[in-house]
């Protein structure tokens, strides 16, 4: 089955997330500086966004930045501030015509992030938070375990003692995302890095051995593939 036929079809899932690793990794076997992996994974990372999107896939989630990459070395986290600052340009140029909601998930408030980064972000959602088409969900200054613990803090600051996991849930950055259904981690790790914790409870992971820049368009067919070859019971026995 190729990209083509692919398009529309019911078996594929409705949100699909990438974690985007081995940006450094490619750079380095190619005698390169890391910034120009991070450079060619995020020009990748355009691609299959538009990959998504024309396949008529509904939700589209990306790991960027972590509450934890803060500890890497300062010149590289300051050229992926640059690149998440090119990126939110980009997103206005290509998407606010479009029917296309940007929501980011991540803590804003952080002033670690520079004020660029969090202005051009907070206006993003808000100038697109009534479309309601494609969803594109950068995660950056993302923690799975911060979100949970905020969500809680929220909780608890409008006095509540108990509750369930719908009123929880909408205290997510995902409120407004459909389940997330399948999480594709390049590279060949088997970590899930503290992403989307509450949300993948129930997702279907895979692991390909490529790093994130050379990620193709075959890749992503034949990842999609696998997914819709899986028997999802969600808990239950199905035949």
């Amino acid at each position: 089955m190729n990209f083509e036929k692919l398009k529309n079809d019911p078996r594929l899932p409705q949100h699909i997330a990438f974690i985007i690793d081995g940006n450094g990794r490619w750079a380095k076997h190619r005698g390169l500086p890391r910034s120009l992996g991070h450079k060619a994974g995020f020009d990748n990372l355009k691609k299959h966004t538009e990959y998504v999107e024309q396949l008529g896939i509904k939700n589209l989630s990306l790991y960027c930045f972590s509450k934890e990459n803060w500890n890497r070395p300062k010149d590289e986290v300051e050229y992926l501030m640059t690149l998440f600052d090119q990126m939110l340009d980009e997103y206005k140029r290509d998407y606010l015509n479009k029917d296309v909601r940007i929501i980011i998930s991540g803590d804003m408030e952080d002033e670690r992030l520079p004020e660029s980064v969090r202005k051009k972000a907070k206006e993003l959602m808000e100038l697109t938070k009534d479309k309601t088409g494609f969803i594109i969900n950068p995660c950056i200054n993302y923690g799975g375990r911060q979100e949970i613990v905020k969500a809680v803090n929220e909780l608890l600051q409008e006095g509540k003692k108990q509750v369930d996991a719908t009123e929880f849930e909408k205290h997510l950055y995902t409120k407004d995302l459909l389940p997330l259904d399948f999480i594709i981690r390049t590279s060949g790790e088997l970590r899930t890095s503290n992403f989307l914790p509450w949300q993948s409870t129930y997702s279907e992971w895979y692991f390909p051995k490529t790093l994130w820049p050379s990620f193709s368009k075959k890749d992503l067919v034949r990842a999609l593939i696998a997914y819709m070859k899986r028997n999802r019971r969600f808990g239950a026995i199905k035949g």
